[in-house]
């Protein structure tokens, strides 16, 4: 155990502190409130970053938030394509952005936003089968084909499909 020693401070090099003098008393007493004052800032940004780490803390702690998966639908209820990426909790990253590039003479197509059930992957893992998601649809009518493109959110990945209508 350390006992306090009492009277005149030692100096040399097992000093625990410079040997302070009356007249730089002022500077050095200036040091340690400076150094006193940068702490305290310091814990006080800390104190600060900590106190808003709860609104992150589940999205940071669930790496299921940060999967992307691009998902596929269509074949009934009149769909006859549909896009939207999901995390691994089915939670919609965003719409698929569909453009219709070519269409045969008399196919006509209706592209926009709707709640599709999960069929298939264009990407990632198949943990929507059968879930219903937000999306991009495409519904159509007439006989032939018709080419689209789509991109999906937040890349920005697309590829062209092709669809066929067969005259409902």
């Amino acid at each position: 155990m350390k006992r306090f020693q009492f009277g005149p401070a030692p100096t040399g090099p097992e000093a625990p502190f410079p040997a302070v003098t009356h007249a730089a008393a002022p500077v050095w007493c200036g040091l340690r409130r400076a150094a006193v004052l940068v702490g305290a800032l310091a814990c006080g940004a800390a104190g600060l970053a900590l106190s808003s780490a709860p609104a992150t803390a589940q999205r940071d702690n669930d790496p299921d938030a940060y999967v992307v998966n691009f998902f596929t639908g269509g074949g009934s209820d009149g769909v006859l394509f549909a896009a939207g990426s999901a995390n691994q909790k089915c939670t919609s990253l965003g719409l698929a952005q569909i453009q219709v590039l070519s269409t045969s003479p008399g196919v006509r197509l209706t592209v926009q936003p709707g709640n599709f059930v999960v069929t298939g992957t264009d990407y990632g893992y198949l943990v929507c089968l059968g879930q219903r998601i937000p999306g991009t649809i495409v519904t159509g009518s007439g006989t032939g084909e018709a080419r689209i493109r789509v991109s999906y959110p937040p890349i920005g990945q697309w590829y062209d499909h092709t669809l066929t209508l067969t005259g409902r």
